[in-house]
């Protein structure tokens, strides 16, 4: 999938970036997507984005958004617009997140998202302006404005770092004087 990409690309900038002319040009990925060259800004958009990575374990990472950019001057890094992402393990169910706006690097696979940031596992649902993925560490950590709400719990809080593997999570505060808020609900 990575090769396909790359050859892709490749062979897209040949054939239209040494031309200084505007185009577009469909381009068969796993989804049709269409590229629209704006060498002003050195900068492909690409219209319904998809990128899967799939580890040794057989746990999945999905991300797709409406809109994509690719910053010719970094091609690692695509920023992204109305994203979803799926991580999909054989110990647990899927994690889903939604939202605004993400940068993705293709190398890494690192994924820092913002703006309206929604997690949805089982029945716990976090609502949170960033979360930052770090796929080959299994981490995932969470900021600024977390709204936690499980079965019979809400939580407000400051900071949330999840271990993918152990599931295990720290919950605090970034000032060490304010305390977690948290209610308990019938």
């Amino acid at each position: 999938m990575i090769a396909l990409m790359t050859s892709t690309s490749i062979i897209f900038y040949r054939t239209y970036f040494l031309n200084n002319s505007k185009k577009a040009v469909e381009v068969n990925n796993k989804t049709e997507n269409k590229i629209v060259e704006n060498i002003e800004e050195n900068k492909n958009i690409i219209e319904n984005f998809e990128y899967s990575v799939k580890n040794l374990n057989n746990d999945e990472y999905n991300i797709t958004s409406k809109e994509a950019t690719i910053d010719l001057n970094n091609p690692d890094l695509i920023y992204m617009k109305d994203v979803i992402a799926i991580m999909q393990t054989n110990k647990s169910s899927n994690i889903y997140i939604y939202s605004d706006n993400a940068l993705f690097n293709k190398r890494t696979y690192e994924t820092n998202f913002d703006t309206n940031v929604l997690i949805e596992h089982d029945v716990h649902e976090i609502k949170s302006d960033k979360l930052d993925f770090f796929l080959k560490e299994n981490l995932v950590t969470i900021s600024d404005n977390i709204k936690y709400k499980g079965v019979n719990t809400e939580l407000l809080a400051d900071k949330i770092k999840i271990n993918l593997i152990t599931k295990d999570a720290k919950i605090f505060m970034n000032n060490k004087t304010e305390k977690i808020k948290t209610v308990t609900l019938n």
